[in-house]
């Protein structure tokens, strides 16, 4: 499901920094839905081996919502719990908030208002402007 070219050859700077020529193409996937990256002559070496190893790395990638529709035949997915919250959890949780209200916890508990103060004369609203 994965091919790494790495061209040996003379490659020509300008023509890798175009797009036209790379020093490293990697493909993956089944045809007719493969994606691809390519690295320059340029590219350090730590990242192409970064990339590489996380291409290949067999542990399970989470995927939500539309992206597991578009999964191929081939691959299987497993409902896992994930570690860390996922983006739906988040919105669940920022819905639930704004919508939440803070009640008192006994009868005789009262809001708390400031009391009023004066401004300083700097901060002191003017005729004829808004703040």
């Amino acid at each position: 499901m994965a091919e790494v070219y790495l061209r040996h050859n003379h490659r020509d700077h300008s023509a890798e920094m175009r797009g036209h020529q790379e020093r490293w193409l990697t493909l993956a996937g089944p045809p007719g839905n493969q994606w691809y990256a390519t690295a320059s002559s340029f590219t350090p070496q730590r990242l192409v081996t970064a990339m590489n190893t996380a291409l290949t790395d067999p542990s399970p990638v989470i995927r939500y919502g539309y992206d597991l529709q578009r999964l191929p035949p081939q691959a299987t997915a497993t409902p896992v719990k994930p570690r860390m919250p996922t983006p739906l959890d988040i919105r669940r949780v920022q819905a639930a908030n704004s919508r939440s209200t803070v009640l008192p916890t006994t009868a005789a508990a009262r809001p708390v208002t400031p009391s009023p103060r004066s401004l300083p004369a700097s901060q002191a609203p003017r005729s004829g402007y808004a703040r």
